[in-house]
């Protein structure tokens, strides 16, 4: 698969979506009280750093992605972990990509821990092109969905605990173990993933009428760039509404959907991509907000 690293930050929420297999039975969503703070390392605009371990090794580095269902290692970390592994294929868009799949002991981040996770182990060294520091593993909505949660891009913070009050409300509901808000795109209803790992909005080109994707759009032009082995067409939409807030004249990307409109979802949108500030997610009373 060519330009990988492109293919894997952009649609990093459906190569980690899990439709294909199921690693256990953990259930996304409070399993006891947190409340604390984690401090990130802000890199090109959206993509969260931080600090954590896993089992008995410390000093790790984590991306922290809302858009991965599933948590995943690298097969560095597993080796030091001594970890089983087991074979996994894993859907994409256009196909499937061969992993594997085995349970980590625990995974901390500030005051976050959740033990025996099952996780994804796959080679997560093409990050570096984007980032200056090498990644141990991705944290996946399995534990950051663990309590209701606050990011704060302007503080570079995650404040875990009761949500405070924020000026805007959309409705959150899971599906694939993922966060799908509710939103209007150019006046029509959509279902996004809400995906911190995205750098913008992505909209899935389907042809089944009246879908999201068929949009009237102002601009479009070619992108030069890929996503997986597919063009992808940039789009400069007229209007996305999420609750009561209009954000006016957004650029979004059109990208093919492999899948045949399989996923439970129009596409993925990224709260940084959008300006906004502050998000804050509560899955289990399936609300989410923001403010820019």
């Amino acid at each position: 698969m060519h330009d990988r690293f492109r293919w894997f930050v952009v649609l990093l929420g459906l190569v980690l979506a899990g439709q294909s297999f199921a690693l256990g039975d953990s259930k996304i969503g409070p399993r006891r009280p947190v409340e604390g703070t984690v401090k990130f390392d802000l890199y090109r605009g959206y993509l969260m750093v931080a600090r954590g371990s896993a089992g008995t090794v410390k000093g790790l580095t984590f991306l922290l992605d809302t858009g991965a269902s599933s948590s995943v290692l690298d097969p560095q970390l597993a080796r030091r972990l001594h970890l089983q592994r087991l074979p996994a294929s894993i859907s994409v868009l256009g196909g499937s990509v061969q992993a594997e799949k085995s349970v980590a002991p625990s995974l901390n981040v500030g005051p976050m821990q959740s033990d025996n996770v099952p996780v994804l182990i796959e080679d997560l060294s093409f990050l570096q092109k984007a980032l200056p520091v090498r990644v141990d593993a991705i944290i996946g909505l399995d534990v950051l969905g663990e309590t209701a949660f606050v990011i704060d891009y302007a503080a570079r913070q995650i404040h875990l605990g009761p949500l405070p009050a924020l000026p805007d409300a959309v409705p959150l509901h899971m599906a694939g173990g993922l966060a799908i808000i509710d939103a209007q795109v150019n006046n029509l209803p959509a279902h996004l993933l809400l995906d911190t790992g995205a750098s913008s909005l992505f909209l899935f080109a389907r042809s089944t009428p009246g879908a999201v994707s068929d949009v009237r759009v102002s601009a479009i032009q070619q992108s030069s760039g890929t996503i997986g082995e597919s063009d992808r067409k940039q789009v400069k939409l007229h209007s996305l509404r999420l609750g009561t807030t209009e954000f006016a004249q957004e650029t979004a990307f059109l990208v093919p959907d492999g899948s045949h409109g399989g996923h439970p979802f129009d596409g993925l949108i990224s709260p940084a991509g959008l300006g906004i500030r502050r998000v804050a997610v509560d899955l289990a009373r399936g609300e989410a907000a923001f403010s820019r």
